[in-house]
């Protein structure tokens, strides 16, 4: 099968997802969105190889064409029940176009580049929010930046170990994005959350950079990372 080859990917996926069910009411609806979602998900591997390099066209398409029926399937009847989830739909073809962009310019690392696929990701969760309790709120919004800021934390900390982990601008840039991350809950009127954010920070302030770690490792860290803000971030905000 052609799958996402970045680990990372995986959670950026599963914990929206899981955050909007479990902050809204749970309903049969989850289950077709989280497997047209999914294909979706699964289908711009195929679509970003080819624009990569159309030599590999003749092998990705029918990858593309299967992944994307099978999500037009499962998503067309939840669409059908909540359309508004059509206008958060809407976002999906300019972030595909910055990422489309940042193929193109050869600077798939950009942070730039991350942050439009994090909020992609992220929308993901919005989504189901709003499958959840069945309209747009103000705290589908909420979830949007608490999960974007949260997940940029990590790109920040992903590359400061590997690409950047010889350039103490960036180590400082990093630090400095972790601390600021204390202070949005408070202004989003929510200061326990900090503590969902706390460990992301602890682990920034203290990993050393001096020698190389094997990706294998971030990887668990970032897990396991993700799993406690999950963690606690349902017990604060249920």
């Amino acid at each position: 099968m052609v799958l996402p080859k970045e680990h990372g990917t995986w959670m950026m996926f599963f914990l929206p997802y899981l955050l909007g069910v479990f902050l809204s009411e749970p309903t049969i609806f989850h289950i077709p969105f989280l497997i047209g979602w999914f294909f979706l998900f699964l289908s711009s591997t195929p679509l970003l190889n080819i624009i990569r390099n159309r030599n590999v066209k003749a092998d990705m398409m029918p990858w593309l064409v299967n992944y994307s029926v099978v999500a037009i399937i499962f998503l067309v009847p939840v669409l059908w029940m909540y359309p508004f989830l059509f206008v958060v739909g809407a976002f999906l073809l300019p972030l595909l176009g910055i990422n489309i962009f940042f193929i193109k310019k050869l600077n798939e690392r950009s942070l730039w580049n991350n942050l439009s696929g994090i909020i992609t990701f992220a929308l993901g969760g919005v989504a189901t929010y709003i499958i959840g309790v069945g309209s747009l709120k103000y705290e589908a919004m909420f979830l949007l930046l608490f999960i974007t800021v949260y997940f940029m934390g990590s790109a920040f900390y992903v590359k400061s170990l590997i690409r950047e982990r010889k350039n103490l601008r960036f180590k400082r840039s990093s630090h400095i994005y972790h601390v600021l991350l204390l202070v949005i809950p408070w202004i989003l009127g929510v200061p326990l959350l900090l503590f969902a954010y706390l460990p992301g920070v602890l682990k920034d302030w203290f990993t050393s950079r001096k020698k190389q770690m094997k990706p294998m490792k971030i990887g668990i860290i970032e897990i396991i990372n993700g799993v406690v803000f999950f963690i606690i971030s349902l017990v604060v905000m249920i």
